[in-house]
């Protein structure tokens, strides 16, 4: 029963995630589904997200992670123990 706050662009990164999970998204394509083809940012914003989502993965004992897959992006995982 615990909850965690998210911001509006934590939340639609993590939706993304949650809608296809075990799918690998490339730092580019997470771009420009949150933050459009038109954003200013560089996508180290990506990387700071995504690691602002798993401190708060990580604070509530989630039973899933988010893994790097190597020269291809990030991916929703089950984390099995």
């Amino acid at each position: 029963g615990r909850s965690i706050r998210l911001n509006n662009k934590e939340y639609q990164l993590m939706e993304l995630f949650m809608k296809h999970p075990k799918f690998v998204f490339s730092t580019g394509h997470i771009m420009e589904k949150i933050w459009g083809q038109d954003a200013e940012a560089g996508v180290d914003v990506v990387w700071t997200y995504i690691g602002f989502l798993r401190k708060k993965l990580k604070q509530l004992d989630a039973s899933v992670e988010i893994k790097t897959v190597r020269g291809a992006g990030y991916s929703l995982e089950e984390i099995i123990c």
